[in-house]
């Protein structure tokens, strides 16, 4: 039995060779590894990437929202400017404003709805309140009457 175990011995010794070479082999280059430097980078994973700006809505007159990164916003042609926090309040006016221009066709010089019954001069306040999809402009008084139109 002594005679197997030293027939067994060179076999036995280059395993347990190999497996510390392959040990130490893997420890070495671990090492080198963490020596090697690798440039990196640290960002605040807190800000988004992107530059935002979040409008929460018009409250009393007022635009409220916030603002993040590096956003600009322009009201009017005014930047608006935040808190520390990011956060911002601004008068909404402009933003509440329905501006309609309408084209007066060339030589209309009145203009009635299709729904109503009355006329008016383009230039009127009267006339500056009809909806522009239901307008129809006459040249004349009395082409407007003509249409059924009165004043």
């Amino acid at each position: 039995m002594h005679k197997k175990w030293l027939d067994l011995a060179p076999f036995l010794g280059c395993v347990l060779l190999a497996l510390v070479c392959g040990y130490l082999l893997g420890r070495l280059i671990t090492e080198r590894r963490t020596l090697v430097s690798v440039p990196m980078q640290m960002r605040d994973v807190s800000r988004p990437l992107v530059p935002t700006v979040r409008v929460e809505g018009v409250v009393n007159g007022q635009l409220k929202g916030s603002m993040v990164g590096s956003a600009r916003l322009f009201l009017d042609g005014t930047q608006v400017m935040s808190d520390q926090s990011g956060a911002f309040l601004v008068p909404a006016g402009s933003l509440l404003t329905n501006k309609i221009e309408i084209t007066v066709p060339s030589g209309m010089r009145f203009v009635a709805s299709r729904r109503g019954k009355k006329y008016y001069p383009v230039d009127s306040a009267s006339a500056s309140n009809l909806a522009p999809s239901n307008r129809v402009y006459f040249r004349t008084a009395e082409e407007a009457e003509r249409a059924g139109y009165r004043k």
